[in-house]
């Protein structure tokens, strides 16, 4: 069966939660976040989180499965709220290498583009995390600088950050 990604909507709040959680704790060093800060969530916080005013959540299905989630959302430290950032891309391992991280970007950058208020778009990974450079390399982001970082499980290593500029560049 083909995989799909759409945008989840807010009765997705579950199954969101449960592989969000799953990926929380099973890969602790991947994410900004922990299993920790997001457990006690509740449902309306939850939902919240699946989509609204400058933010989207996106899941990866296989039939009615949710295999992988993503996200964009408003860049925080940007006042004039002109800078989306790409978030929480989790793919369950066995989905791994099939094509569904190309399908997360071009989700996302689809409803950036449809979105004239975004100018430019940010992303970020763990220096170590090649395949998340290889991803965003092919869809034209550039690298624009590096923080040291320790990161929710405990280890320190560079979080380098890539930006694409939306005006220049064509809707997937």
């Amino acid at each position: 069966m083909a995989l799909n990604v759409r945008a989840l909507e807010k009765a997705d709040w579950r199954a969101f939660r449960d592989l969000r959680l799953h990926a929380l704790r099973t890969e602790p060093g991947v994410f900004a976040s922990s299993y920790a800060a997001e457990a006690d969530f509740d449902e309306a916080e939850w939902r919240r989180r699946t989509t609204g005013d400058g933010h989207q959540t996106f899941g990866a299905f296989d039939g009615e499965r949710l295999v992988g989630i993503t996200g964009v959302i408003t860049a925080r430290g940007d006042p004039s709220g002109e800078t989306a950032m790409l978030v929480m891309s989790y793919v369950l391992p066995e989905y791994r290498g099939r094509g569904v991280s190309a399908l997360f970007y071009e989700a996302r950058l689809a409803w950036l583009h449809e979105r004239p208020l975004f100018k430019r778009v940010v992303v970020s990974h763990r220096r170590s995390n090649e395949p998340s450079r290889r991803a965003n390399q092919r869809f034209g982001f550039v690298p624009v600088g590096s923080v040291p970082t320790r990161w929710p499980d405990g280890t320190e290593e560079d979080e380098m950050t890539y930006e694409l500029g939306l005006e220049e560049t064509p809707p997937p």
